[in-house]
């Protein structure tokens, strides 16, 4: 008796074959029957690297008299892994796509500036793309309960930019996103 497979099947029985293999490659091993029977198995575990910033708060910059405005925001950065961070920053855009601008609500926007400080000093950002390099990022609770922050966001806006604007109420959305490095 002979028997022919089609291409297909060929592929299927030697998919089969292969994982059958790969199953049995970390598979228990059952005891034999006696006056004692030893089996093993193997156990595994994955933890991954995660991140988290909290703590943020809403900057109000205040009332616009002539002079430059700034505000700051706390921030913990949380990273269940060890090592250094990278953080990105990016705005809702307003009539732009994607910048730190402030906007009326129309056709006037405002841009900001945005610093990050992971304690070791300031450093600007820039929408979109990421500040690498930072460090802290592993106090020993995801909110930095009991250790405190260990960053900060500051925006500021320049008086010459906000001088030839009409009157309004100029808000934005700032996104912050953390990433293990």
């Amino acid at each position: 008796m002979s028997f022919s497979f089609s291409k297909t099947a060929k592929g299927l029985i030697a998919g089969g074959v292969a994982v059958m293999i790969a199953a049995n490659s970390f598979a228990a091993n059952d005891g034999i029957i006696g006056a004692t029977s030893t089996g093993d198995l193997d156990i595994s575990l994955s933890i991954l690297d995660e991140v988290r910033i909290s703590n943020l708060t809403d900057i109000t910059l205040g009332t616009f008299v002539g002079a430059d405005l700034s505000g700051t925001s706390a921030a913990c950065v949380f990273r269940s892994g060890t090592g250094n961070y990278e953080i990105t920053a990016s705005g809702n855009g307003g009539a732009t796509s994607d910048q730190f601008v402030l906007n009326d609500g129309g056709a006037n926007d405002v841009s900001y500036s945005v610093t990050y400080d992971d304690g070791s000093g300031a450093t600007p950002l820039t929408s979109g793309t990421a500040l690498t390099s930072q460090t802290g990022g592993d106090p020993a609770s995801d909110t930095c309960a009991g250790t405190g922050d260990n960053g900060s966001i500051a925006v500021s806006v320049l008086a010459a930019d906000m001088a030839p604007l009409p009157a309004g109420a100029y808000n934005g959305t700032l996104t912050l996103t953390v990433a293990p490095e």
